[in-house]
């Protein structure tokens, strides 16, 4: 059940971003106020499409 809640929040999300804050670390973004979350916390951080 928890998997179906969490498919449908990805499917109605319209912005999706990959991003490489590290050499290791890649995270995916939703929303442009997360995206300027973590690039304030990670200034050097990289979009990866």
């Amino acid at each position: 059940m928890k998997a179906v809640a969490k498919r449908s929040e990805i499917k109605g999300s319209t912005y999706l971003v990959k991003l490489r804050i590290d050499a290791r670390t890649v995270i995916m973004v939703r929303t442009k106020e997360s995206l300027k979350n973590w690039k304030a916390k990670y200034p050097d951080a990289v979009e990866v499409m």
